[in-house]
């Protein structure tokens, strides 16, 4: 019988954020393999370099499906490769996840990787695992000459797949344990758990890689699967669902079914969603939400000018619309966070004095300011390669605090300086507003305190 492990990197190492959540993505791979399987999470733990070799010296899996969440953590997941390859020279490594899928050829740069899967891994890593045959979605060597599959296709059924199995990680330990700083992860009931209900994305925002990652159709778990996975999660002791969805409410009558089925279960259970579009949200919606035990939104704005937003980022969202939504949750005793990005090739210095200024009129807790990083796969990427902003992808590694493009209009130090400040002025102006921010994110004040001038002294790197 094969040893098989499931494992993610240390996404805290070389100075990143860990994002200490349960590791969903594990998890469903784990359940999808039919076959028992180890899952190690590094990330969890904050295992060192000297962890990991000294497990897998233990282990001597036959292969090692290694999991990657962003573009961010390439060199982190690079490390943990070679790693796994030096205290384990004979195990196959097949790395899946977000590096792959949207930057395949430079993921095939890892000469510690022997395979990798594009796209979802549910079917396909199986696939590989036991039956040596991946149809689409795959990628190795053959003599040296890289073999690369295409994705074809997406699961169109997604109540087909099972619900997430920790195997041997206990999910009560990572329900209990806070993410602080992540204000819009950080749950309010211990403990909490995560899950995904959705996926797919029909928008085209210029900085986006999601209709590349799960696809441009939005694909639905029914209301049904969503709540039968909700019950099995609250009899082991869970109180509070984080979605990690991108279009929760995309769908009106299935979000409502779900939010009446928690209504009618009388769980003392609390729910928020990383990132709910403000255009599929009414008053009738938000009553729903709120009767159901959501108690935060997280809506992502992206621009305080409506050109900007249509004709640069090309998002659907109506500037007019977005103050009557967020005070009707604000009265109905929502927690809000707003999301914006800055630093568009296109966008004027102005234009981003604009969305400062709109920001700090709308009626939220917390607004926080993104740079426009490009991101291998997004029309960002390729606008900036074509016009001579950046030389190759590489930037793509770099996350969403520092700038790399400076055009004509600004420099990348201009929008790393404006979003330091700007967030600290707008966010810490009374108190009151601290001591509410300082709660979201699960801190002292005198941690925010910190916070607040290392963000200042390193140009915004750390809020």
């Amino acid at each position: 019988m094969m040893k098989i492990v499931l494992t993610q990197p240390n996404y805290g190492w070389l100075g990143k954020r860990a994002w200490e959540i349960p590791p969903y993505t594990l998890g469903i791979l784990n359940s999808s393999l039919g076959v028992k399987a180890q899952l190690f999470d590094p990330n969890f733990s904050n295992s060192s370099v000297e962890d990991v070799y000294q497990y897998f010296k233990e282990q001597q899996p036959d292969i090692v499906g290694v999991s990657s969440s962003s573009t961010e953590y390439t060199e982190a997941c690079r490390m943990m490769t070679q790693v796994i390859k030096q205290a384990s020279p004979n195990s196959e490594i097949v790395q899946g996840g977000v590096i792959p899928t949207v930057m395949i050829e430079s993921a095939m740069k890892d000469t510690n990787v022997d395979y990798w899967i594009m796209g979802e891994g549910e079917y396909r890593f199986p696939d590989l695992v036991l039956a040596g045959d991946v149809p689409d979605g795959f990628a190795t060597y053959n003599d040296g000459i890289p073999v690369i599959l295409p994705c074809r296709e997406f699961i169109d059924n997604l109540d087909s797949l099972p619900f997430p199995d920790y195997g041997n990680l206990d999910i009560i330990d990572y329900g209990t344990k806070k993410p602080k700083f992540s204000q819009g992860l950080l749950p309010r009931n211990l403990p909490y758990s995560v899950t995904i209900t959705s996926r797919g994305c029909p928008y085209q925002c210029v900085f986006c890689a999601a209709s590349t990652v799960s696809g441009k159709k939005i694909r639905y778990r029914s209301a049904e699967n969503v709540l039968a996975e909700i019950d099995i999660l609250y009899k082991k002791g869970i109180r509070e669902i984080v979605f990690l969805d991108d279009h929760f409410l995309g769908n009106k009558k299935r979000a409502m079914d779900i939010l009446q089925g928690l209504m009618e279960r009388r769980y003392d259970l609390l729910w928020k969603c990383s990132n709910i579009a403000v255009f599929a949200t009414d008053e009738i919606l938000l009553k729903a939400m709120k009767d159901s035990g959501c108690y935060q939104m997280t809506v992502s704005v992206e621009s305080g000018n409506q050109s900007v937003l249509r004709n640069v980022i090309k998002k659907p969202v109506d500037l007019n619309k977005v103050p009557v939504v967020l005070d009707k949750a604000k009265e109905m005793g929502f927690e809000i966070i707003v999301n914006f990005v800055i630093g568009f090739p296109d966008e004027t210095w102005e234009q981003i004095r604009e969305t400062v200024r709109y920001a700090e009129n709308l009626n939220a807790d917390l607004v926080n300011f993104h740079i426009a990083t490009p991101l291998p796969k997004t029309e960002l990427m390729k606008i900036c390669l074509e016009r001579g902003y950046l030389s190759s992808d590489q930037c793509s590694t770099q996350g969403f605090t520092k700038g790399v493009i400076s055009t004509s209009e600004f420099t990348a130090t201009d929008l790393e300086i404006i979003r330091a400040f700007e967030w600290d002025r707008i966010n810490f102006a009374n108190p009151k507003r601290q001591e509410t921010i300082a709660r979201m994110m699960g801190i002292t004040m005198d941690e925010l305190n910190k916070r607040r001038r290392d963000t200042r002294f390193e140009f915004g790197k750390c809020s």
